[in-house]
């Protein structure tokens, strides 16, 4: 199985410049892989560089955990993720706090006032 990085991945989900060949290349050979870096990274570029707004940054993420091309890096951490973004976190906030989760390792120690009261973090 192939991978890709953010660029491809926010190239196909933005469109624009590139944006023919990275779906090409993402339905070329079967699904590809996404790790987490990656999807943390695309949707960080796709909010911030490309300006989407919180709806579309959900709608963008539930559509890869339901998208037969794509296969993502243990796909339950990023769809707890998104009920953590979807009620107000910053995405890598909800990641980082799943990751831990799913690995049996909280509280996640944080000094990011945003996630003060969510549990299974603790600022210290």
């Amino acid at each position: 199985m192939r991978s890709v990085d953010a660029t491809l991945l926010v190239r196909s989900l933005a469109g624009g410049e590139g944006g023919m060949a990275a779906e090409a290349f993402i339905r070329a050979e079967g699904p590809v892989w996404i790790s987490h870096i990656v999807l943390v990274e695309a949707m960080r570029t796709l909010e911030l560089l490309h300006g989407r707004s919180r709806a579309q940054m959900a709608q963008a993420l539930a559509m890869l955990l339901d998208n037969r091309d794509l296969v993502l890096e243990d796909p339950a951490v990023p769809l707890a993720a998104l009920e953590g973004y979807r009620s107000g976190l910053d995405f890598e906030d909800a990641m980082a706090l799943e990751s831990a989760r799913k690995a049996g390792h909280l509280p996640l120690g944080t000094l990011r006032e945003a996630l003060r009261g969510i549990p299974g973090t603790e600022i210290p």
